[in-house]
């Protein structure tokens, strides 16, 4: 059973050279973190790169995760300074490596697993890996999602002519799994438009901030704030019920709580979903490619 993983190749110390260090990574087959140690030989031997960390880092947490839990044929998410997604499978376990040149250069990186990448657009990446690169964490953490598993390992199988991975197509993601952030709440915008209210442009003030936008309906002359999350963050209906304005909740995963309010409409994934098949021609790019994806895996 493999397991999904997203890496920050940001280093803190060494040339701190994000370009230099990230090509570093690319030319040399691997992925990793810093917590170097002058003058240690490499090794794969986890026992003698602890010994010598000794009295050099207060901590090295990282490495330790890596050499616990990074093993062959798992999968690794991680992003370019540019911007360019890849996706990584892994090809061995820990080590404690260096190259001379990684050393003239001052590249901070030297635990290391070895890996094969594979460039992704963008519009091919699932919201949760996008998501998780701006979300605070560590530099190398777990993606406990089955469906971005499932859909990083059919991904992979695209990029061999091997298969690699028996995907499990129940696990296979659906179009809110697929969709960042920024994606679901264009959807939710273009859905509020289609049903006749307004978004007003640069409506977010001093007692709008924790809402993405404010929206109009000129026909009965209401206005309304839209509130979006993704992921497992709660939308409770008690924390809306008490406002002068109407409020649209959406959550992606439909984890509502609270007692129902007048004021307060929680927009199903049913609602959305049907909004989308009818809309599929005029959508953005990058929703179209998403929902062909989750169509046809």
């Amino acid at each position: 059973m493999s397991n999904l993983f997203r890496i920050h190749i940001r280093p803190e110390g060494g040339s701190d050279d994000m370009v230099a260090t990230f090509r570093h990574c690319r030319e040399n087959g691997l992925l990793g973190v810093g917590w170097r140690v002058e003058g240690l030989a490499n090794t794969n031997d986890w026992d003698i790169y602890e010994q010598a960390s000794n009295g050099v880092h207060d901590s090295i947490q990282q490495p330790r995760y890596i050499q616990n839990n990074v093993k062959l044929g798992d999968l690794v998410w991680t992003r370019s300074p540019d911007a360019q997604y890849y996706l990584a499978r892994v090809t061995s376990g820990w080590e404690y490596w260096t190259s001379r040149e990684g050393r003239e250069n001052d590249i901070d990186i030297g635990n290391v697993f070895r890996c094969e990448f594979c460039p992704v657009g963008i519009d091919e990446v699932p919201g949760v890996i996008v998501s998780s690169f701006g979300a605070r964490g560590h530099s190398i953490q777990r993606v406990r999602s089955s469906s971005a598993l499932a859909y990083s390992q059919h991904r992979w199988n695209q990029c061999t002519e091997d298969r690699f991975y028996d995907v499990d197509l129940a696990d296979f993601p659906d179009i809110f799994t697929m969709l960042d952030f920024k994606e679901t709440e264009d959807v939710v915008f273009l859905y509020l438009q289609s049903e006749g209210w307004y978004v007003v442009p640069n409506s977010r003030e001093g007692n709008t901030l924790r809402f993405e936008f404010m929206v109009v309906h000129p026909e009965i002359g209401e206005r309304a704030l839209i509130q979006v999350k993704c992921g497992d963050a709660e939308l409770n209906v008690d924390d809306y019920a008490d406002n002068d304005y109407r409020i649209f909740l959406f959550q992606a995963n439909e984890l509502y709580c609270g007692q129902p309010a007048d004021n307060v409409t929680c927009i199903t994934r049913d609602q959305l979903e049907r909004f989308l098949q009818d809309s599929v021609e005029w959508l953005p790019q990058s929703i179209r490619t998403k929902l062909e994806m989750v169509a046809n895996p």
